[in-house]
């Protein structure tokens, strides 16, 4: 029967605005390997602009499963108006979404440069953070190195069973048995790409944490993670970089660093690469601090804001594994700036006795006289299992790293940073939450990337049709 598609959905829904704002993208790069075209033979393909679509408004709604979709075209409204009723192949969605990374990195660079030019993106201020999503595999496949290598030699044993029946059983269907060696091949892969991953974890390691080094015989290039519930599971490290005026993301960014301390400086090259400059300033937690990061960010000119890490924090560690007291830890220790000494709990001075270099940086050495320490009733919880005179290291600052110190000393850099929390962590309250983006869908480290600009792609068309309803309003 006769079917109005334009009143199935209203005039400010999510589907109109992504469409519309794809229609303003050059998307030849995602036609080059298309056979069939306007005026030749074969059967007609399907637009870039639709597939493309109908994965941004898949992500917004929270589906990110191919089949999903071709199921939803018969009666979710937005598709039904995208697809004109007429379904796309699962098939086809799954090939499109994991096209060529740089024909992806081109369409988010050109989605970046339409709310560039809407001037929802000025790069004066800029957050970094990162969050932590589940990898496609299980907390089961985790396993140490010694139920690795049991696991390789089953599939070694596997793989000479099935080639042995494939050469005696010849008057068998030949598919079922390709499809077992298949099947027996890839098991042997995985255990062997397990075996060398988690042998190279375990030399990145102290001796004594090698025994507890476990690698997912599924993904193997997925790291063992916390995440926020307490569970322990394969999963990888997403870092957005948000522009504080409308919260859009210029930079995305998949790791398997647990930590987010080596995301920085990929972070900055990948936002200068996307928005053709270096943001004014960059805000991120502690976990980005390090003296390296303000040393790199120095020399990039670019204003970092992120609170230095307290000092009795960094020296738990560090006494704990000294012996030594967490009540005498150096910032115990009483800095005397004019006589350039330290004073110990006991009233005792510790005097400059030279200068030593530790994980490259230079520190000044400070040691208490013998006789004060041996006669001093805090000796044994003072100086630790040694026994030794005690000694502080004060750290010689570089210019970059004062000048960091005294920035987040100010007033309005403490104001400033207030702000982080709210423009940083929208984007994962939106994808996580609202739309239940909590694991990945497809495998692999590559394909994981893929995704996540994908998901940015879908953030920032939810952005500029926020803002442009707001601007434009428009009756439903």
């Amino acid at each position: 029967m006769p079917l109005d598609y334009d009143c199935l959905i209203p005039c400010s829904h999510a589907a109109r605005g992504i469409w519309e704002l794809l229609g303003r993208l050059n998307l030849t790069a995602f036609e080059a390997d298309s056979r069939s075209f306007e005026g030749f033979v074969g059967r007609p393909g399907i637009a870039p602009q639709l597939l493309a679509s109908l994965w941004i408004y898949g992500y917004s709604i929270g589906v990110a499963s191919a089949r999903a979709l071709e199921r939803m075209m018969s009666w979710e409204p937005g598709l039904r108006w995208l697809c004109a009723d007429q379904e796309v192949n699962h098939h086809t969605l799954s090939d499109f979404r994991m096209v060529q990374k740089e024909r992806l990195d081109d369409l988010f660079r050109q989605v970046l440069a339409v709310l560039q030019g809407e001037g929802l993106v000025d790069l004066k201020i800029v957050t970094q953070d990162g969050t932590k999503v589940r990898a496609r595999a299980g907390k089961q496949s985790l396993h140490r190195r010694g139920t690795i290598e049991q696991q390789l030699a089953l599939a070694s044993r596997y793989m000479e069973e099935m080639d042995r029946r494939a050469e005696e059983d010849q008057a068998q269907d030949q598919r079922h048995i390709a499809a077992q060696q298949r099947t027996a091949r890839e098991r042997l892969q995985r255990a062997q790409a397990a075996l060398v991953e988690v042998q190279a974890r375990q030399q990145s390691v102290r001796p004594d944490k090698r025994a507890d080094v476990r690698v997912s015989t599924s993904e193997t290039e997925a790291s063992k993670m916390k995440f926020n519930d307490g569970a322990y599971a394969p999963g990888r490290n997403v870092q957005f970089s948000t522009d504080a005026k409308a919260g859009v993301i210029v930079a995305v960014h998949v790791s398997t660093a647990p930590t987010d301390m080596a995301e920085l400086e990929p972070a900055l090259a990948q936002i200068a690469e996307n928005c053709g400059r270096k943001p004014d300033c960059l805000l991120a937690d502690n976990g980005y601090v390090s003296r390296e990061n303000v040393e790199a960010m120095a020399q990039e000119c670019v204003e970092f804001v992120a609170p230095w890490k307290d000092t009795p924090s960094r020296q738990a560690g560090a006494c704990a594994t000294n012996g030594i007291d967490v009540n005498f830890s150096p910032s115990v220790f009483v800095w005397d700036g004019q006589a350039r000494v330290f004073v110990c709990p006991a009233g005792k001075v510790l005097t400059h006795t030279g200068v030593v270099t530790s994980h490259g940086q230079k520190r000044d050495v400070f040691s208490a006289a013998r006789e004060d320490c041996a006669e001093c009733a805090f000796k044994d919880r003072c100086c630790g299992k040694t026994g030794a005179p005690r000694t502080v290291r004060r750290t010689i600052e570089s210019p970059a790293m004062l000048a960091h110190l005294e920035r987040m000393s100010r007033p309005e850099t403490k104001a400033l940073y207030k702000k982080r929390s709210v423009v940083a962590e929208t984007p994962h309250m939106r994808i996580k939450e609202n739309w239940g983006w909590r694991r990945f869908s497809v495998r692999g480290l590559a394909n994981s990337a893929k995704e996540a600009i994908w998901v940015a792609i879908a953030y920032n068309v939810h952005v500029w049709t926020r803002f442009r309803r707001i601007q434009q309003p428009v009756a439903a």
